[in-house]
């Protein structure tokens, strides 16, 4: 499948494909270009889960990307979406995000929207829901020792179906794959109740260092008590947070911690809204494309 952009004042043609494994150097230098954080590695997970299309020159050159993960049949997420604003202004990015509807069919969508990218997800029919701090910092450290928590733990690999029925419950829709690869990249902590799982949390080596997520807890104290164990495994170094849960003591937590607010983006929805189900809340993102 291949989409064709007529001749514009660009000079050449531009053809949107789709993205395959060898396109991961190009896609990986398309971040470098914008100041992204992404590893080769982090853009081979989200490769591994999802699907993508690349905006090409007529020699094969790599000028835009945007990628979408389903979650079941009825909802999906959007991201990986980059263009330059020279591009942007023949519509590539247009052109990237109708391919991409054009495979989810009629899925509801939710996508991160930077501020270059606002307006286009606007006009396309996408609806602002809050707002996404994005916490980090080089030097974390715990302010004081945590408190001991009941029922918290290390997670381990058999804790992984009751993780990925928590996380569908919390960010409203089934993500169990993504888990499973998450996990198996991770260091997790996790609240157990009379048996159950009420809280994790997920930290693996992305970007400049580590990042935490998803966080899925029932309150901002239960959130404190599962980041705290990896701010404390990761003092002094880089450390990561993206999360909607701006007001409260976990947002104080984690300035607290060194993690101070770097950027924001807008979470949009586009057809329905899946709310979460039951006590437990997403507090913090996997990425901003997985959300």
């Amino acid at each position: 499948m291949a989409y064709r952009m007529a001749k514009r004042r660009l000079g050449y043609e531009l053809a949107i494909r789709p993205m395959n494994d060898a396109d991961l150097d190009q896609m990986h230098q398309l971040s470098i270009g914008v100041g992204w954080p992404h590893r080769p590695e982090d853009w081979r997970l989200v490769m591994a889960v999802g699907h993508g299309f690349v905006a090409c020159d007529a020699i094969g050159r790599a000028l835009g990307s945007a990628m979408w993960w389903p979650f079941g049949d009825h909802f999906a997420t959007v991201g990986m979406v980059i263009t330059s604003p020279r591009l942007q202004a023949q519509g590539a990015g247009r052109m990237l995000m109708e391919a991409i509807f054009e495979q989810c069919g009629d899925r509801d969508l939710r996508l991160s929207a930077t501020k270059a990218g606002y307006r286009l997800y606007r006009s396309l029919g996408f609806e602002p829901i809050g707002r996404i701090f994005q916490h980090q910092g080089r030097n974390v450290s715990l302010p004081s020792p945590a408190p001991a928590t009941a029922g918290l733990r290390p997670a381990a690999a058999s804790d992984l179906a009751a993780i990925a029925e928590l996380d569908a419950r919390a960010y409203g829709a089934d993500r169990h794959h993504v888990i499973a690869v998450l996990m198996a990249q991770s260091i997790g902590t996790i609240v157990e109740r009379d048996g159950a799982v009420v809280g994790f949390a997920l930290c693996r080596p992305f970007g400049r260092g580590h990042v935490v997520g998803p966080i899925v807890a029932e309150d901002d104290d239960m959130a404190v008590a599962l980041v705290a164990p990896h701010v404390e495994a990761h003092q002094g170094s880089f450390l990561r947070v993206d999360t909607a849960q701006e007001q409260g003591s976990f947002g104080a937590f984690l300035e607290s911690c060194g993690m101070t607010i770097f950027d924001s983006v807008t979470p949009m929805i586009r057809g329905r809204h899946h709310p979460a189900q039951g006590a437990a809340r997403t507090f913090g993102l996997a990425t901003h494309a997985l959300g």
